[in-house]
């Protein structure tokens, strides 16, 4: 990656934690693109009690509802 791309950030957080929550975000998982981070979101589940939530380069959150549409998109071409 080149300094001035940012990467895409995947975090888990418990299911009953909300995107607008005061805390701060869990250390995250970097990505170049969002298609490799929802790639990892959809196939890997950590002890399958936390949710994914993607910050693309350009700030944008995807929540897990979004997530699971694009691999669904993807799995679909």
């Amino acid at each position: 990656m080149t300094p001035d791309h940012e990467p895409v950030r995947l975090q888990y957080w418990p299911p009953s934690h909300t995107v607008d929550a005061p805390d701060p975000w869990p250390e995250a998982y970097e990505f170049g693109t969002v298609d490799d981070a929802v790639a990892f979101a959809m196939t890997q589940s950590p002890a399958h009690r936390e949710v994914a939530w993607l910050r693309t380069a350009e700030g944008e959150i995807l929540k897990p509802a979004q997530i699971r549409r694009l691999w669904e998109l993807r799995r679909d071409h």
